[in-house]
């Protein structure tokens, strides 16, 4: 008897091991590995206007898609040299400081941050950071720009040792009141050596269109005679002469940038010379 239960139990025995060597089970359909957040994706960042004064504002906006997070979900850092922001999100306004130096180009910059699934313990949520930048807009202050442009002419104007080709080196190619300045100084630096000056700036005038400038400048020279202008052949070798009253100029805008482009002397009796002369009538 024990012998017949000993082959029955190698029997099955052998029988589980025979079924153990079979063909393996179909487990089914593998399940996907879990889905991969996709990064932001910055498509465009634009500005409402490409010229602006320090005085304005300038509004700054993005387009952004998220496959899996609405856009305004998503978390926007604006940031620039210079300037403050208002508002958040996608679309913001910028306002330049008063004091900042121009022209410029200003550039803004973005940061879009993705925060997603579930943080670690005794850790924080993962998240995407992506970056981009705008095309450069132009910032002027056209009121100080152009007085600047005046005086800094008008002071290599009253200073001998500066030549002619220096003096105008702010005057814009386009206006024919370049060539006209050039020449007028060559013979203002043959005929005489100035001495001294005065100089003050009166008022600036900017058009409504931006393209054009008006500068008046309260102005003095006192020269001395190196030889005798065409205008005056009797005139003192050495000897002094002075006159003021007002400098004209006016400016043009063009390449991003102010440029003189004609310069006119109104003498205090009221004669307008074109240009600077220096012999005013007496």
């Amino acid at each position: 008897m024990i012998g017949s239960r000993l082959r029955f139990a190698l029997a099955g025995t052998l029988a589980f091991a025979i079924g153990c060597g079979g063909p393996p089970m179909d487990p089914g359909p593998i399940p996907p590995p879990p889905a991969t957040n996709q990064a932001p994706n910055i498509e465009s960042i634009t500005t409402s206007a490409q010229r602006i004064e320090v005085d304005e504002t300038v509004t700054v906006t993005a387009s952004v898609r998220d496959a899996e997070t609405p856009a305004d979900q998503l978390i926007y850092e604006w940031s620039a040299d210079g300037g403050t922001f208002t508002g958040q999100g996608a679309s913001v306004t910028w306002r330049p400081a008063g004091d900042a130096a121009t022209p410029a180009n200003v550039t803004f910059r973005l940061t879009v941050r993705d925060v997603y699934g579930t943080a670690p313990a005794g850790g924080t949520r993962p998240e995407h950071r992506v970056n981009g930048t705008s095309n450069p807009i132009r910032l002027h202050n056209s009121p100080r720009e152009l007085g600047e442009l005046a005086m800094r002419f008008l002071n290599d104007f009253a200073t001998s040792s500066v030549s002619p080709d220096a003096c105008v080196r702010d005057f814009s190619d386009s206006c024919n009141g370049k060539a006209a300045e050039l020449n007028d100084i060559r013979d203002n630096r043959r005929d005489y050596d100035v001495v001294s000056s005065t100089l003050r700036l009166r008022n600036v005038a900017v058009a409504g269109t931006r393209l054009t400038g008006n500068m008046n400048v309260d102005c003095a020279f006192t020269s001395r005679y190196k030889q005798c202008p065409p205008t005056i052949p009797n005139c003192p070798i050495g000897g002094l002469e002075s006159v003021s009253g007002s400098c004209l100029l006016t400016a043009v805008y063009e390449q991003n940038r102010w440029w003189l482009c004609q310069s006119n002397f109104q003498a205090s009796n009221g004669v307008l010379f074109t240009r600077i002369p220096l012999s005013a009538p007496r």
